[in-house]
């Protein structure tokens, strides 16, 4: 590197923190702490009539979670760094200043075509059926006194324009199509593409790393380093997150939704970022589960893939389920389920715990706890389905009516009581399978939970005696 290492996620606050835009934000964190530099947080708040009130809170609250804290920018209310405000708002004199550098060398101009004007022009081009590219040709013959409420373009230079992405390769752009954009709107709010650069110069950013919508406004940004006179920063743009069916781009309805509906779901943010990495990246290798700190080693930005990624909500949740069962630990993993079950169930610490060890390998997400651990607090129903499930009715009869006999006083554990419910089918000449899959769907109202010897012993022998009596009871009417 020839100089310092710094990247920035900047995101617009006109809605949530949605997965695209965390990868982005990840991708930047990664690289930025693999090579010892600075991640920061800057927000583009120039959209002012799409600006969403709480968003700039919620991405900070998604960043938090995920574990991406910025080294400098805008966090929680306040400019961390010496190159702030680091909210596009706060810094409109600098982007006025460098407009009117531009008008002053000639290399800008005020723009007053009136918006008829402007459509009549581009339908111009379109019944041509040629490309419709902005020029100064276009502006009226006859300017007004002043030009304050007018926007200024940016006057394009003829030629080429050439430029290189660190994931996608070399560009080769003629001017001849880049139009001369707007740079600062008549409300002397900046435009994204004008702003970004005047920010990305002034807070010293090395490497631009954003999502591939970018691509087609980059020539305009390296044009506007070049006329500036500054060092243009490297580019990194990542593929497009597709959906499912791995056809068309990554949609709300597809799993793009706001960050924090993940965490309320129940994943994990370590099973998160471990996701968000392999949408684009890999390491060379079959790997598929790194930690954090193991990310910032192994990140190299050209691992980045050109292709698409194909976002896979089945595969978050098999990854979600990996972390749960072994990515933490069981008391960190207990603590976690606090917000996602009703607080009566912790009443007894000790006991929930015992309970999330028991059924641990079936929960994929934190908010699955409250269904699969529910029967072990409220006594089940029991639907005409679970009934249909038994294959012998009268088996079923006799096997749970001998159980309640070896429960009722019983005192021993997993191993005695497994011994006496084999014995039992034995002697009455049952499977031992149907009789546990009874056992099963009258303690549980259920047909899959926990091995049934632990489940009767952490319900407790005789609140399983008095679920077994209910079923029988409904069972012999059936």
């Amino acid at each position: 590197m020839n100089k310092p290492v710094r990247v920035r996620f900047a995101p617009s606050p006109t809605g949530l923190l949605h997965i695209g835009s965390a990868r982005a934000a990840l991708f930047n964190y990664l690289f930025a702490k693999h090579h010892n530099g600075t991640f920061i947080l800057r927000i583009e708040d120039t959209d002012r009539e799409r600006f969403v009130e709480g968003s700039v809170e919620q991405i900070v609250d998604g960043l938090s979670w995920l574990g991406i804290e910025p080294d400098e920018g805008f966090w929680n209310g306040e400019h961390i760094g010496k190159h702030g405000p680091y909210v596009q708002s706060h810094r409109l004199e600098h982007y006025q200043a460098v407009a009117q550098q531009l008008i002053d060398q000639g290399l800008a101009y005020y723009s007053y075509i009136s918006n008829e004007d402007f459509a009549k022009a581009k339908q111009d081009a379109i019944d041509r059926k040629q490309p419709f590219v902005y020029r100064e040709e276009f502006e009226p013959k006859q300017k007004p006194a002043a030009s304050d409420g007018y926007p200024i373009r940016l006057r394009i230079p003829k030629g080429r324009t050439k430029w290189s992405d660190i994931v996608y390769g070399d560009f080769d752009v003629d001017n001849a199509t880049v139009d001369d954009f707007v740079i600062l709107k008549a409300d002397g709010y900046p435009t994204y593409n004008f702003a970004n650069v005047i920010d990305d110069h002034m807070m010293e950013i090395s490497h631009v790393i954003r999502g591939p919508e970018f691509l087609p406004s980059t020539p305009k940004h390296a044009i506007l380093y070049d006329l500036l006179e500054w060092v243009r920063p490297k580019f990194v743009h990542v593929p497009v997150i597709l959906g499912p069916d791995g056809k068309k781009k990554l949609s709300k309805r597809d799993g793009d939704v706001d960050l924090m509906d993940y965490k309320k779901q129940g994943f994990l943010p370590e099973a998160i970022v471990n996701f968000l990495v392999l949408l684009g990246w890999n390491d060379g290798t079959e790997r598929e589960f790194f930690t954090l700190e193991e990310l910032v080693g192994a990140f190299d930005a050209t691992r980045i893939q050109r292709s698409p990624a194909k976002f896979d909500i089945e595969r978050l949740r098999w990854m979600n389920g990996h972390y749960i069962r072994e990515g933490i630990g069981l008391q960190d993993l207990t603590e976690r389920l606090v917000e996602y079950v009703p607080q009566d169930w912790l009443k007894d610490e000790e006991y929930f715990i015992d309970l999330v060890a028991l059924d641990r390998e079936r929960i994929k997400t934190l908010a699955d706890a409250q269904q699969l651990l529910e029967f072990f607090f409220v006594d089940p129903h029991y639907s005409p389905e679970l009934f249909a499930a038994l294959p012998d009715k009268d088996a079923a009869i006799t096997g749970l009516t001998a159980t309640l006999d070896i429960l009722e006083g019983f005192s021993g554990g997993h191993h005695e009581l497994e011994k006496a419910l084999r014995n039992l089918a034995e002697s009455h000449n049952i499977a031992a399978g149907k009789l546990f899959g009874a056992l099963r769907i009258a303690i549980t109202g259920r047909t899959q939970a926990p091995g049934i010897f632990d489940t009767i012993l952490m319900v407790g022998t005789e609140r399983s005696v008095e679920r077994i009596r209910r079923f029988l009871s409904i069972l012999r009417k059936q």
